[in-house]
């Protein structure tokens, strides 16, 4: 059932509303170029009701539906994939990197990348098809974080650097060293350091060994258990004494 009101209005107010509605109905139409606008009974009932809710309702719907918006919002679903790998494909010439964890096999890294593009498209609320295209690119700008680090000359990687330097001088010098004592010395110094460049990762297990191994060949009698009886304490102290 209804019921016709006529509604009688001074000039003035009949003219603000009247500009209201074409305020509203330029706005609209200026995002989105196929708005259709309400009737200005609809829009005068609403403002009479002060109950605007199922104009503005339609508004919106129609709004993210099509037009310019609707536009907007594919080309973000197609475009945000696009520009997240633009960003970490080309990371690198700007200084920075995605590190990955190295002991990650192809297979994880991928698995975690899915997992990662998943979580990333779904909070900007874009297309989750775009998933797989995105974790693949993730997984291939991803890097070993050694390979970073040495790219980068972090201060981990320095630190292994010089770790790795002074064991190669260790060896060096010992081929050298004509003092037995200092020798049997560094000797324990350079496993020493090799163990820690080991723990760093400056130094593989099988370089080591080589070290290792060139330092034995060059002074034998470095690595032959030394005798600790009471003469051969005299005997080194003699040594030691004339060599001042």
């Amino acid at each position: 059932m209804t019921t016709d009101i006529t509604l009688a209005l001074p000039l003035d107010d009949a003219a603000r509303l009247r500009k209201e509605f074409q305020q509203f109905v330029s706005v609209s139409t200026g995002l989105d170029s196929e708005f259709l606008p309400p009737e200005f009974d609809d829009f005068l009932r609403a403002r009479l009701l002060q109950h605007d809710a199922p104009l503005t309702e339609r508004a919106v719907t129609r709004l993210l539906a099509g037009g310019e918006y609707g536009w907007a919002r594919r080309v973000f679903d197609k475009q945000l994939p696009n520009a997240l790998a633009a960003l970490m494909r080309d990371a690198q010439r700007f200084g920075f990197g995605l590190a990955v964890q190295p002991e990650w096999t192809p297979q994880q890294r991928l698995a975690h990348a899915r997992e990662w593009a998943t979580q990333v498209l779904t909070e900007c609320g874009a297309d989750s098809a775009f998933t797989d295209a995105l974790a693949a690119q993730v997984a291939a700008s991803a890097e070993d974080i050694r390979v970073l680090e040495e790219r980068m000359r972090t201060p981990a990687w320095r630190l292994a650097e010089s770790l790795r330097q002074r064991a190669y001088d260790l060896m060096y010098a010992l081929q050298t060293e004509e003092s037995e004592a200092a020798g049997r010395s560094r000797v324990g110094e350079l496993r020493a350091m090799l163990g820690l460049a080991l723990e760093y990762g400056s130094v593989q297990p099988g370089e080591a060994s080589r070290v290792m191994e060139q330092v034995e060949r060059a002074r034998p009698q470095l690595f032959r258990e030394a005798p600790d009886d009471i003469f051969a304490r005299i005997a080194g102290w003699l040594r030691g004494f004339f060599a001042q």
